[in-house]
């Protein structure tokens, strides 16, 4: 009976780590298909950036001040800002619902899994 439970445990684990990596892989492989492919400086500096408060600290407030007085936010051309709609048309609609029936669906799918996998273990 003890070597059955270690199987049964050990089979949840691996169904876990299953679902948690292909979970990563579809977000990353959509992610980079929206936003284009993560290069290696793109991935070093994101943590870097989330590190920083937007207040910067009491000792280099001057040396601070004076960097960020010379950087200037970039410009958008007239072209890209015309690209990006503004009012939701049709489709957008049509793909915010799509995707709000996948979320639940997925919901759903996810607590369906997991009370299976409860009920194996129980």
């Amino acid at each position: 009976m003890r070597g059955n439970a270690f199987v049964k445990y050990g089979t949840f684990g691996l169904a876990m780590a299953f679902c948690i990596f292909f979970g990563v892989s579809l977000a990353t492989q959509g992610t980079e298909r929206i936003h284009g492919p993560l290069t290696k400086a793109q991935a070093d500096a994101a943590p870097a950036q989330r590190a920083y408060s937007s207040a910067p600290a009491a000792g280099k407030t001057a040396a601070a001040g004076s960097h960020t007085a010379k950087s200037k936010p970039p410009v958008k051309s007239k072209a890209a800002t015309d690209a990006e709609p503004t009012a939701d048309t049709g489709i957008n609609r049509v793909g915010n619902k799509a995707g709000e029936l996948l979320q639940i669906a997925a919901y759903h799918a996810i607590r369906a899994f997991v009370s299976l996998i409860e009920a194996l273990l129980k």
